[in-house]
């Protein structure tokens, strides 16, 4: 059996928005939901709930099952895919523990919805400290990009930047520790 493996900046990018995280959430809650029920759950209409729902299958992060007419829905990760069960016990964590508020975890989220940024994630892991002039070497991104990225990363609070030295932040949330793991260990990101 191989596996599948959908890139981590994609599915970052999938779940880095609202609606779907409101579709997971109801999922954790009532496993074995239908799309109707977790509409409900939602407060989104049927159609753009199944969406989502399909969407967050397509990750790896859902199971559907038939019954009759109706489909279920189980937060239950794909084993195809390596990184789903991780990324979806962290979002549980996130959802429902610590009760995160959706616009919290997509500003987590959108800081790895780019490869590029992914990428100098994965440098900085191995070099922990680097100038501007050697992450833009070590990394092959332009100087423009390299700057348009470290912004973002930084604004994120994913990394630190002390006297045009940058590195990974001192403080990471949960969320953002559990994918600097996936970086540092998934062959494709």
């Amino acid at each position: 059996m191989s596996s599948y493996h959908p890139t981590l900046w994609r599915t970052c990018r999938v779940l880095a928005n609202e609606r779907r995280l409101r579709c997971l959430r109801a999922v954790l809650r009532a496993p074995g939901a239908t799309v109707g029920e977790i509409a409900v759950l939602s407060n989104l209409p049927q159609d753009q709930t199944s969406a989502c729902l399909r969407t967050l299958q397509a990750r790896g992060l859902l199971q559907a099952g038939r019954t009759s007419r109706w489909v279920h829905y189980h937060p239950f990760a794909d084993p195809l895919v390596p990184v789903a069960a991780p990324i979806l016990s962290g979002l549980s964590r996130a959802l429902l523990q610590e009760k995160s508020p959706c616009p919290k975890i997509i500003r987590s989220l959108t800081a790895f919805t780019h490869p590029r940024r992914l990428t100098i994630l994965r440098v900085l892991q191995k070099n922990k400290v680097l100038s501007f002039s050697a992450l833009a070497r070590q990394s092959g991104i332009s100087p423009a990009a390299l700057a348009r990225h470290l912004d973002k990363l930084k604004k994120r609070e994913v990394l630190d930047e002390n006297g045009g030295e940058w590195s990974l932040t001192a403080k990471p949330s949960q969320l953002t520790r559990l994918f600097f793991r996936l970086i540092a260990t998934s062959p494709e990101i």
